[in-house]
């Protein structure tokens, strides 16, 4: 079995959802389903703790709808996913006079573990990895603060900025990009092959007595790829938040068919979705292997009741085509669920089997 914990796998059974399939489960109500599937597109994007399952120098990681994000001390490093070609573009993002050793630390564990179950020797695997909502660098300049944050359409970064501090200091260096200009919204517009990633206008904010008192703000390039904040006026005893917003895509799913074939619901309002991915690049967060075990794999995902946080999610399947079709959960929470499998296949999960 591949465990795999994915922010993304429930985003591509809305696009999947008819009535037909709404109406497989007759326990629970239609309106139930309507706010768990408009609850799906929500999801947060879910950084997962490096124990060992990639580089070393990489701190934390995280999997969105197109993209893969690498959290280094002194960088990020985004891999963006291109969905007609499945050709790869690699961004480097990096704060020129930045602070060299900033503490990094995950923020908001969320209840969502990953497994990396890999090979024969259960020494090489990598099991309960914590996964947070939140990724906080402490001073990346002096009194400045860098957090990274998102959902699966979209991936956010905040610069606390404390009192005193100056966020002039602020520079943000784009490697891998072939182009750096700001368009005529504000928005800044980095070019990359086969496409291009837009970074909206900055918000810029001041939480006073509870409410946010937005502050007049802007792009300014500094160099070929440098790029600046300039503000307007604000009240520098109070700490101040600068909130780029950097959206690559908003489809969900991968360049082929991807398909939800049925939901339970248990008595928690907790979802169970069943159906199967036929995508070498679906939009998986993190799991045992980084492509499908064959041409189409089955998947079993467990969202919680408000659809804000994945509880689990994991491919089944073997080197053949493999569906799951039905789906439903007991009073404890099991899951069961029934399928097909190519009968001239060796299924992976088959553990103690009445007929292997």
């Amino acid at each position: 079995m591949r465990a795999v914990a994915s922010a993304t796998v429930l985003g591509v059974i809305v696009a999947g959802l008819g009535s037909t399939f709404l109406q497989a489960d007759s326990t629970t109500t239609s309106q139930t389903h309507t706010r768990i599937l408009e609850s799906y597109g929500r999801l947060p994007l879910h950084f997962e703790r490096n124990d060992g399952q990639v580089d070393t120098s990489v701190r934390f990681l995280a999997r969105g709808s197109g993209y893969s994000l690498f959290l280094r001390p002194t960088e990020a490093v985004l891999a963006l996913r291109q969905r007609a070609t499945a050709n790869e573009a690699v961004l480097r993002f990096t704060l020129a006079g930045g602070y060299r050793r900033p503490t990094v630390a995950g923020r908001g564990e969320l209840p969502g573990k990953i497994n990396y179950v890999v090979g024969d020797d259960p020494a090489g695997w990598r099991t309960n990895v914590a996964t947070y909502a939140r990724v906080h660098y402490s001073d990346v300049y002096p009194g400045i603060d860098l957090v990274y944050y998102g959902n699966q359409q979209q991936l956010e970064y905040d610069f606390v900025v404390a009192p005193g501090a100056d966020p002039r200091r602020i520079r943000m260096v784009f490697d891998g990009a072939r182009d750096v200009r700001i368009d005529t919204d504000g928005d800044l517009i980095l070019s990359v092959a086969g496409g291009e990633l837009r970074q909206r206008k900055p918000v810029v904010y001041q939480d006073v007595k509870g409410v946010r008192a937005p502050i007049a703000g802007r792009y300014v390039m500094k160099g070929r790829r440098e790029i600046g904040f300039d503000l307007g006026a604000y009240d520098r005893s109070r700490p101040l938040v600068i909130d780029p917003v950097l959206v690559y895509s908003t489809y969900l799913g991968g360049s082929a068919r991807d398909e939800g074939n049925d939901i339970a619901i248990d008595a928690d309002g907790n979802a169970y979705v069943g159906g199967e991915t036929s995508s070498a690049d679906f939009p998986t967060m993190s799991g045992a292997y980084s492509s499908r075990a064959g041409g189409i794999d089955g998947f079993v995902t467990k969202l919680n009741s408000t659809g804000s946080t994945l509880i689990y999610s994991t491919y089944l399947g073997s080197a053949a085509d493999d569906r799951v079709n039905g789906i439903a959960v007991d009073v404890l929470g099991h899951a069961y669920v029934t399928g097909e499998t190519n009968p001239s296949a060796v299924c992976a999960v088959t553990p103690n089997p009445a007929q292997p």
